[in-house]
């Protein structure tokens, strides 16, 4: 498998732009990062996202905007912000919880309101509701100008935490 790798890097560097050996490194650094436990997900070491917790039912990640998350008009891809507004929504979820609970996302709806540019994203979630089986959460996306970019509401079902093997 190793051999396979690194064949595909070489032929991969031979051909590659500028452009694409820098988001190639940003590929490397995530997984890096993951491997490293930095980032709970390979999905967070992509994103690289910067996480804390303000206060009892609020949380905040902060990513860089950075091309490898940008679609053709050099805005951040929607999915992008969806995945920024799921993952600090289920963060806080998980932070309210019990350690024995988890929750899965079972709704999300966003707003769209601003094109996502400038160097950072944060994205606060508050929770609006804990109940025994749902947690109703509210997110928002800001660009580093401090305007509003996105808005939402996620509903995440309360689950037992499954015990790892």
């Amino acid at each position: 498998m190793e051999d396979r790798i690194l064949q595909k890097l070489q032929t991969f560097f031979l051909e590659a732009k500028e452009e694409e050996r820098q988001a190639m490194e940003l590929v490397i650094d995530a997984v890096i990062r993951k491997q490293k436990n930095q980032n709970g997900s390979y999905i967070g070491g992509l994103l690289q996202t910067n996480r804390r917790v303000i206060d009892d039912e609020t949380y905040e990640i902060i990513i860089p905007n950075s091309e490898l998350i940008q679609n053709p008009l050099q805005i951040v891809h929607g999915g992008i912000t969806a995945t920024l507004l799921d993952s600090a929504m289920g963060s806080v979820v998980h932070h309210v919880l019990p350690p024995d609970k988890a929750a899965v996302t079972t709704e999300m709806k966003i707003n769209y309101v601003a094109p996502g540019i400038g160097k950072e994203l944060r994205c606060v979630a508050q929770v609006i509701h804990k109940g025994t089986k749902i947690c109703v959460v509210e997110g928002r996306v800001f660009r580093d100008d401090g305007k509003l970019m996105a808005h939402a509401t996620g509903s995440f079902f309360i689950i037992d935490r499954p015990t790892k093997k």
